[in-house]
């Protein structure tokens, strides 16, 4: 195991980087918008590829992305119990902001530089869970409450939501890594290869466009609506977590195990959520401050319980 304050200290010098390049007009959020094409079409792809096709599966793992799956239809009943109240284009935000999580650019390269394969390995079954939390439920619960539908009840187009499905490379790349998983085929080794020096760029990347996102400029009356959004996502997800992590049997479930999966509900709010606003009619700036609050949350919760954990 890597020296944690190390990791998260690089990880966070790479995300300074990306938001100081920002700042001075190096890069801007438009380019960061090439950067996320890349790292979603491409170099995630790889990582979830030479990971889930290499996995050792074993029963215990599937209780990962049951967990993870589990938690976005829970928050789906709290934000029913929640959000009962607000305006449709509001409710749907919220719901938005509080189902799934941003897995793969915020966890892997932190969990990759701790706790090496073994730890990825974990964290990409969890992942697997949340592409379903992500693309199928928050983004059918966000597409019924769209400012772009009037009516108080529609009929969702199941076949437009398979089709944005079927673009989504990295949900296509984990089908596709447990195939060649199960079947025992082995990727050619020029492949593997490419494979691997492409999911180098991962991290780097994925860290640097965290940071070219990062903005903090709203309005005062946005507060509340911030707020309620994070103190319901990480006091559930905090209690859940720690639930989890005491309760599930250490003969069965190894540490490592039970604390991925506290980590894993704890996490930032899913970038998809940003385009999904775009196309759904959303107010992106509200949506994108949530998510780059719940950046930096996640980023010192994580790091608290790691050195809580291993200590």
């Amino acid at each position: 195991m890597t020296d944690v304050n190390i990791v998260f200290l690089i990880s966070l010098t790479i995300v300074a980087i990306g938001y100081f390049l920002k700042r001075m007009n190096v890069l801007s959020e438009e380019n960061g918008e090439v950067i996320a094409k890349i790292v979603f079409n491409l170099t995630l792809p790889a990582v979830i590829l030479k990971v889930t096709s290499t996995i050792r599966f074993e029963i215990s793992l599937l209780f990962l992305p049951l967990i993870s799956l589990s938690y976005g239809l829970f928050m789906v009943l709290i934000g029913f119990i929640l959000f009962k109240k607000y305006q449709r284009n509001l409710k749907g935000l919220l719901f938005m902001s509080i189902i799934g999580f941003n897995v793969a650019n915020f966890s892997f390269p932190l969990i990759e530089g701790i706790w090496g394969d073994s730890g990825l390995q974990l964290i990409a079954m969890v992942d697997a869970g949340n592409a379903v939390s992500i693309f199928i439920i928050c983004f059918t619960i966000g597409k019924i409450y769209s400012p772009k539908n009037e009516k108080i009840e529609i009929i969702i187009n199941f076949k437009n939501v398979l089709l944005s499905l079927l673009k989504s490379v990295p949900l296509i790349c984990y089908i596709v890594a447990i195939i060649i998983n199960f079947s025992g085929f082995s990727i050619p080794f020029f492949f593997s290869e490419l494979i691997d020096i492409i999911s180098r760029a991962n991290s780097p990347l994925a860290l640097l466009l965290l940071g070219v996102f990062l903005n903090f400029k709203f309005q005062k009356d946005q507060w509340l609506m911030i707020g309620k959004s994070l103190l319901i996502r990480y006091s559930i997800g905090l209690c859940c977590g720690l639930l989890l992590f005491f309760l599930l049997p250490a003969n069965i479930f190894s540490e490592l195990f039970r604390i991925i999966i506290t980590i894993s509900l704890i996490l930032p709010v899913g970038l998809a959520v940003i385009p999904f606003s775009v196309e759904l009619e959303y107010d992106k700036k509200l949506i994108t401050i949530i998510a780059n609050f719940s950046i930096l949350i996640s980023f010192g919760l994580m790091w608290i319980l790691i050195i809580l954990f291993s200590g």
